[in-house]
């Protein structure tokens, strides 16, 4: 497939940038007014543009994500894109309270669509509501290309409001964590999951996807139910009960015992003390290397290298050297939520450069832009639902790296 050099360029540049760091309150600052730039113009002129590609360069790609408290990973990867490209990138953040406050995010959106520059809106992860953000910018501005990252409305809904979807296999993992368990000759799975979790499809039949998995391989399963992080207990509740009960599943199967579950509150608790065993970490429930390894092993990170995910796992790799727990852990080559976000905004740069021929959706193209922001292969397929393929849904998975 043949590619502008000016699309590689960027790229290049977008990746470096994520290695470097930024100052969150500058750059959110200087980001939300860039963000309002241009609306002025769009209300003289209220007819929405042509759909037609920015030849000239002169377009921006418009990025709306989770807060600093809330999606650290994402937001950081935001401010990273806008500091390596603040000509074509903006940035706004949607309400911690996304559910209650969905007006709000919905006025965000159109912001961006006021501006007649605007030729792309990324969700760098597209909660709840999304899909209405996205029809509400359709209205006025059919040309933008809409991308819903990690999105959370049911498939149907968000393939009909949005351009482009994607998100990480979830039943794809049942199978996953069943064979890494194999692969590190673990003879018993620990999954660590509550009733609000098994109660989305999604994560139900990861759940069937591993019982089957687990029977095929010939290993034992275990269902360990911890208190709902959004329940009376809270994280604190469920990370303790993590922190009390892996040392019990050791005790009971043995080191040759593998971790997982289905919440990022439970990452770190569950390190520590599968570090504290000597059993096996097999996977977080949004992999990356940021969640959860640096804070259990103790690991002090740089400011500047905070996101550098070569630093962190090489940091990684070296403390499990030093303690003597190489090889008991692992995670995807590419750290999920940064992934989410820059992939989407490759391809949106992608469109905006003409590469797509004015298409909004070019499957060959979207691979090839995820491929380049994992810095390796990944796999992608669209999403098949209750006997309906969505070819603007896809799912994807990441190669696996043994720490």
């Amino acid at each position: 497939m043949k590619k502008r050099i000016i699309s590689l360029m960027l790229m290049a540049a977008m990746l470096v940038s994520l290695l470097g760091g930024c100052s969150q309150d500058g750059g959110q600052n200087e980001t939300t007014a860039a963000a309002g730039s241009g609306t002025e113009q769009a209300e003289q002129n209220t007819e929405a543009p042509e759909a037609e590609q920015a030849e000239d360069d002169d377009y921006i790609i418009a990025i709306l994500t989770g807060t600093v408290s809330q999606s650290e990973e994402s937001y950081a990867a935001a401010m990273r894109l806008y500091n390596a490209d603040p000509d074509h990138i903006v940035v706004a953040t949607y309400p911690d309270n996304f559910a209650a406050e969905q007006e709000t995010m919905i006025s965000t959106a159109l912001s961006f669509a006021a501006n007649p520059k605007v030729k792309a809106i990324v969700f760098s992860q597209a909660v709840a509501g999304a899909a209405a953000c996205f029809q509400k910018v359709k209205e006025i501005r059919p040309d933008i290309l809409c991308i819903a990252a990690n999105y959370a409305d049911d498939t149907a809904t968000i393939a009909e409001n949005a351009d482009l979807c994607y998100v990480l296999d979830i039943p794809e993992f049942g199978n996953k964590l069943a064979e890494y368990a194999y692969d590190y000759g673990c003879s018993t799975v620990v999954f660590y999951t509550f009733a609000r979790h098994l109660a989305i499809q999604t994560h139900a039949d990861r759940w069937e996807n591993l019982q089957n998995r687990c029977d095929e391989l010939g290993l034992n399963l275990v269902q360990g139910t911890t208190p709902d992080p959004l329940g009376d207990a809270g994280v604190s509740g469920c990370q303790q009960y993590i922190l009390e009960d892996v040392p019990r599943m050791v005790d009971l199967y043995g080191v040759e015992t593998g971790f997982s579950g289905s919440n990022t509150s439970q990452n770190e608790p569950m390190i520590k003390e599968v570090v504290e065993t000597g059993s096996y970490f097999l996977l977080a429930s949004d992999p990356s290397p940021f969640l959860g390894f640096t804070a259990a092993l103790g690991i002090e990170v740089p400011e500047e290298y905070a996101y550098d995910p070569d630093y962190v796992v090489d940091a990684i790799k070296d403390k499990l050297a030093e303690i003597g727990m190489s090889g008991h852990m692992g995670s995807w080559t590419a750290p999920i939520n940064t992934l989410y976000l820059t992939g989407g905004v490759q391809y949106a740069y992608e469109y905006c450069q003409g590469v797509t021929n004015g298409e909004f959706l070019d499957p060959e193209v979207f691979q090839a832009a995820m491929a380049a922001a994992a810095g390796g292969d990944i796999d992608i397929y669209n999403v098949e639902f209750n006997g309906t393929t969505y070819d603007n849904c896809f799912y994807f998975m990441c190669e696996y790296e043994v720490y």
